[in-house]
């Protein structure tokens, strides 16, 4: 259903906050934002699939809208960009969220809270176990300022976050005063649970200022803007920084940069096409001999502001780096901000495209397989896709809802993977409902019509089997 709902609901009504919702749904453009009868709180974004799924790699699609139409929170979405699960975080926003695995467990984790001008404010790292039950919420350790770009979990079972730290430096090298405040940029490894700090490393122990490509010198300057990390096959870890237009290779155990990899002080002879610009989501591939990322742009070359996902081919004895791949989007786009480039098990490339709010995924060859956005104005970080499997602990939810003299029913499973189909069951009494036809699962929610002469319902949902997995509650026709 669509935004604006002018109705009445049967079998158990609609709280105020639940009407101030459906008002504040229908301000936004028409087809933008969902409405549902059974969720009333739930207005995640609309996602226009402009190219259907074809040869996509397994998996749902994990979204976190941050702007825009419709509520903040993390979305899980299918192929046709149906809304799986939606958990809503506004006035908060959720950032990176994606699905991982804990002590063996299947999991999910985000940074929630309130930033300003791109860097983490006030906020906790989140862990939600597959119930949709939170298990884990904490803050960076230090009295760091818990940042959004990564919420990484570890073989170890511990969370590699990134965090800012505000420090006085000596700014006149890069056209600031002596005395002038910084951001650092901050890796922390913490435990989860009690998120104590078991490794931290530092940028400002390790990078010049003057490594900085960027000439926003606001207070703090913001030199560095870590925006990435990922463990290396040798244990250490690439960090990537914005602001610095460069990548690091950080020795796990005594904190030392071992290479820069772009930038002002790269140690590789870069190749033709090889040169990148405010990039994000850099990741190891392939042992350690590739390296990809989302190159932003402008690039350092000077050719013209638009983003792309490439592919390096990284030498680290020879110290060379070669482009090995790069995809552009159709419709040239600029991403000024945010992007990521992930490598799928298929060999499939799932490329967000940043602030414009397009995702698109690519086959081997470089064929779209998939193409979406969210509505104008809305933005997501990082959109992923991995398998995942939910089951939610709470009871489908079920309601009646009537548009003048004509009634229907509508059932809903927020976060539910498993439903195929919906088993109506309805009679003349509690304690006499017969079970009736069964009805595909379309979308979130699922209508239908009522029979006749039913005075009592309830709906079972079923799986693909047609085995059933849970029951609503009866309502009353």
């Amino acid at each position: 259903m669509g935004s604006g709902l002018g109705l009445a609901l049967l079998g158990g009504g609609l709280p105020l906050r639940g009407l101030r919702l459906l008002e504040q749904a229908a301000a936004w453009p028409p087809h933008t934002v969902h409405g549902f009868v059974t969720r009333p709180g739930l207005h995640p974004p609309v996602i226009d699939v402009v190219r259907a799924a074809r040869g996509t790699a397994d998996g749902y699609l994990f979204l976190a809208p941050s702007s825009g139409p419709g509520a903040r929170g993390a979305l899980i979405a299918d192929d046709r960009g149906d809304p799986v699960y939606f958990h809503p975080t506004t006035p908060k926003t959720v950032m990176d969220f994606r699905p991982g695995v804990l002590r063996g467990k299947p999991v999910l984790t985000w940074w929630e809270g309130r930033y300003v001008t791109g860097v983490g404010k006030v906020g906790d790292y989140v862990v939600m176990d597959a119930t949709y039950r939170e298990i884990a919420r904490f803050p960076s350790a230090r009295g760091r300022r818990p940042d959004f770009h990564e919420v990484l979990l570890t073989d170890d079972g511990t969370l590699l976050v990134t965090a800012y730290e505000t420090a006085t430096a000596d700014l006149r090298a890069v056209g600031g005063r002596a005395g002038g405040l910084v951001y650092g940029g901050v890796v922390q490894e913490l435990a989860v649970g009690s998120g104590r700090l078991l490794w931290e490393w530092r940028s400002l122990d390790h990078v010049d200022i003057t490594e900085t490509v960027s000439d926003q010198l606001g207070s703090p300057f913001d030199y560095f803007h870590i925006n990435g990390i990922d463990v290396a096959p040798d244990g250490d870890l690439l960090v990537s920084a914005r602001n610095t237009s460069a990548l690091y290779k950080v020795d796990r155990r005594t904190g030392n940069v071992r290479w820069r990899l772009g930038g002002k002080r790269s140690d590789f002879s870069m190749g033709p096409g090889t040169q990148f610009g405010f990039q994000h989501d850099a990741r190891f591939h392939e042992h350690g001999h590739t390296i990809s990322l989302f190159d932003n742009g402008p690039r350092l070359d000077g050719r013209r502001p638009e983003s792309r996902a490439i592919v390096l081919a990284v030498d680290e004895r020879r110290k060379q780096v070669r482009l090995k791949r790069e995809i552009r989007h159709r419709s040239p786009l600029f991403a000024f901000a945010t992007g990521s480039n992930q490598l799928l098990p298929n060999g499939n490339r799932l490329v967000t495209w940043g602030i414009t709010g397009w995702f698109t995924e690519y086959d081997p060859d470089g064929a779209v397989c998939f193409d979406a956005h969210l509505p104008a104005h809305g933005q997501n970080y990082r959109v992923y896709r991995h398998p995942w499997s939910g089951k939610p602990t709470l009871p489908p939810a079920f309601k009646a809802y009537r548009n003048g003299d004509r009634t229907r029913l509508y059932a809903s499973w927020n976060g539910a993977t498993a439903l195929a189909a919906w088993r109506l069951d309805t009679g003349k009494s509690r304690g006499s409902l017969v079970a009736g036809s069964s009805h595909p699962k379309t979308g979130f929610e699922t209508s239908f019509a009522v029979p006749p002469g039913a005075r009592y319902a309830a709906v079972v949902a079923l799986d693909a089997a047609g085995r059933p997995l849970a029951r609503s509650k009866t309502i009353r026709l």
